[in-house]
């Protein structure tokens, strides 16, 4: 595996940070192996739907970037989140976005 390390800033005030396998065989489905946000929750090895809003707020960071950052929003206490869920709304709303562009 060869990670990239990846930050999104939502607009909403809401943060990730990620370690992103970039060998992963398919393009509409990504392997974060680590996904924490700064309210509090931790996703870990997850595979998740490409989703273009997220893209449009993300930026790569370094390694080391991202380690602190892991260590700053640790010491503030993270709780583990529901990897299901998430992977439910997004590919909802993958599928809705598919939709429309046929219907259109």
């Amino acid at each position: 595996m060869k990670f990239v390390y990846l930050k999104t800033d939502f607009p909403s005030g809401r943060s990730h940070i990620l370690m992103k396998n970039t060998e992963s065989p398919s393009q509409e489905l990504n392997h974060f192996v680590l996904v924490l946000t700064n309210k509090g929750t931790l996703w870990v090895d997850v595979f998740w739907p490409y989703d273009d809003e997220s893209e449009r707020y993300t930026r790569r960071i370094s390694e080391q970037q991202f380690w602190q950052t892991f260590r700053e929003w640790r010491l503030a206490g993270f709780q583990l989140g529901d990897n299901e869920q998430v992977a439910t709304v997004l590919a909802r709303r993958q599928l809705n976005l598919k939709k429309n562009t046929v219907d259109a």
